[in-house]
């Protein structure tokens, strides 16, 4: 072992190569907790808060609601939902039927929903009367193009304190509601859960089988086309029990309690629906459900529910150091923070440890890497190991290798090569789409099904993993490879700067150069970074990485889970040049 690296299971007690996992629908696991923990919190959202109790018997009276209005095994269910807990709700209640759940982001405009119902074959739709206004005219002018049987509209609020519900209805949601389409196609949450109650249906008798399919998840679709990922209960299950264990408590364990994660991470996404929500409840934890982000809003959960645990974007955290509001905001109360779904910047990492330490908590940002492929997070650093830059060792029963990406040869620790993942996470597939899926996970020479990501990277001897950047995102320069996130990375520890994008752009002989996107703190001088920008870039990477444009823009294009879109930056880029053209 090299001494630089010393072993981490002597390091970090967390550490650990395997667990087993419980044959169980996500469901199963939820109702194991609510009848070991009734009294106990289980979500707080607006000012209210439900306990395990009440959560098994309004899971269970939406199980009856959803039999009432036809929807059966192996249906599937489109959620156009944000953090509320009739998302939550609703999300067991179907997987307790045994359908499926098709996760759309919240602010889907209304193509993308209906492509999305349309792709899955989704005969059920549910969304919050606030989007009426955006999505009712559309869904029913194609309602008899796509396979929409019954569309449920939820109470933004109805699950907040008296105040916020009657402040929302009041305000927006009595108004949202009268553009609600009057037919039998269109059914409101209470009547839904109504009809349940009226026609006293029972329970199903079984769960299901926990390795079938019952979620759908999106790909980001920022470096290549968007698919459609087919999930089980057991993916979600074992990373449910990979992160209990990451922040020190026993998988399984009656005795854990005390934690609360606040939930900000969008529920359409893996990284919010799994960390955020499944992994807190099937652990007997508290979600605090926020529907939307703002550092007033977060600032405000903080100070009142004293969270134990978080976990975010790179951009969230940016916010959050960015924010008037955070200033007198004690973190002592945090035990974990976690960041992932986009590459953490060192310089990013040392300004918010540094942030956490002056707020009172002995925490520090622990990075992580996953894909949607495998539901979310598949290593993480630990907490001993949190000082550290890097995205850290494989969790609990996951592997990860980096291959060489031509020969599919494992390389040696330090070099730079594709980073494969294998373990009980990886997807079941894409949806109607064979050949992605045989392309994504292959059978190598060990006999194992790996993941090969598409992202580069390296390991340490001892076993700690870096995230370098992505295969698809490289930019060839006369016929050199430039990695984007090489260059960003130096570009964002720049004092001045505060985000950073980088793309290629078309070149007559060199056929692509950098071009970098830049946004800086108040009172920049402009001209004066666009030179220290190109110096240092330089100094430390081949003359190819240089930038020969930099463009100062105060706000970046963002895909649905707060990433910078780089391929929208692209098609701007496009854009401009054509216009250029034509004048």
């Amino acid at each position: 072992m090299n001494k630089q690296f010393p072993d981490p299971t002597v390091l970090d007690a967390s550490f650990r190569e395997t667990f087993d996992i419980p044959e169980k629908t996500m469901t199963e696991m939820i109702d194991d907790v609510c009848a070991f923990r009734p009294y106990e919190r289980a979500i707080s959202f607006l000012g209210a808060h439900i306990t395990y109790g009440e959560l098994k018997s309004r899971i269970d009276a939406c199980v009856r609601g959803l039999i009432a209005i036809g929807f059966k095994k192996g249906d599937v269910f489109s959620f156009c939902m944000p953090n509320i807990p009739e998302t939550v709700i609703l999300f067991y209640a179907v997987n307790r039927v045994g359908g499926i759940c098709n996760m759309i982001h919240p602010l889907a405009p209304p193509a993308v929903v209906i492509d999305s119902v349309a792709s899955t074959d989704s005969r059920f739709l549910a969304f919050p009367e606030l989007f009426l206004p955006r999505l009712a005219s559309q869904l029913e002018e194609k309602r008899n193009e796509i396979p929409l049987d019954q569309i449920v509209i939820v109470p933004m609020a109805g699950s907040g304190d008296l105040v916020s519900r009657v402040g929302l209805w009041a305000v927006k949601g009595r108004k949202a509601l009268k553009q609600m389409p009057r037919n039998q196609h269109w059914i409101l949450w209470k009547d839904m859960i109504g009809k349940g109650s009226l026609n006293a249906l029972v329970i199903p008798a079984e769960y299901g089988d926990p390795h079938r399919v019952s979620v759908y998840l999106h790909s980001g679709g920022t470096t290549a086309d968007p698919k459609i990922i087919e999930l089980s209960d057991h993916n979600f299950n074992v990373i449910a029990y990979q992160i209990i264990w990451a922040v020190g408590e026993e998988p399984g364990s009656t005795e854990v309690t005390g934690h609360s994660m606040i939930t900000i991470l969008p529920l359409f996404h893996g990284f919010g629906l799994c960390i955020g929500m499944h992994s807190m409840l099937a652990n007997g934890q508290c979600c605090i459900l926020v529907p939307q982000f703002s550092p007033d809003v977060l600032a405000s959960v903080i100070k009142k529910y004293r969270p134990t645990l978080m976990a975010g974007v790179p951009t969230l955290f940016e916010g959050i150091l960015n924010s008037p509001a955070m200033k007198n905001i004690d973190f002592s109360c945090f035990k974990a923070i976690f960041c992932g779904g986009d590459t953490l910047p060192p310089e990013l990492k040392t300004r918010f440890d540094r942030f956490l330490s002056e707020h009172g908590s002995t925490c520090k940002l622990r990075e992580g890497y996953g894909l949607t492929e495998t539901v979310t997070v598949c290593s993480l650093s630990h907490d001993r190991t949190s000082g550290r830059n890097g995205i850290g060792f494989p969790l609990a029963c996951m592997e990860m290798k980096i291959i060489d990406p031509d020969t599919r040869e494992t390389l040696p620790d330090g070099e730079t090569g594709e980073i494969c993942v294998s373990g009980p996470t990886v997807m079941k597939g894409y949806l109607n789409e064979p050949e992605a899926t045989a392309n994504a996970i292959k059978k190598h020479k060990d006999g194992k099904y790996w993941v090969e990501t598409g992202d580069l990277g390296r390991r340490d001897p001892d076993g700690f993993y870096h995230f370098t950047s992505r295969i698809k995102r490289m930019i060839k320069v006369s016929g050199v490879p430039v990695y984007p996130s090489q260059v960003e990375m130096l570009i964002a520890e720049l004092p001045e700067v505060l985000q950073v994008a980088v793309i290629g752009i078309p070149h007559p002989y060199k056929m692509q150069v950098v071009k970098a996107f830049v946004s800086v703190r108040e009172g920049t001088d402009k001209q004066l970074l666009e030179e220290k920008i190109k110096e240092t870039t330089r100094k430390q990477l081949l003359r190819y990485a240089v930038p020969e444009e930099v463009e100062f823009i105060n706000e970046f294009p963002k895909t649905a889970v707060g990433k910078i879109d780089t391929r929208k930056l692209e098609e701007l880029e496009e854009q401009k040049r054509e216009m250029n053209e034509r004048s």
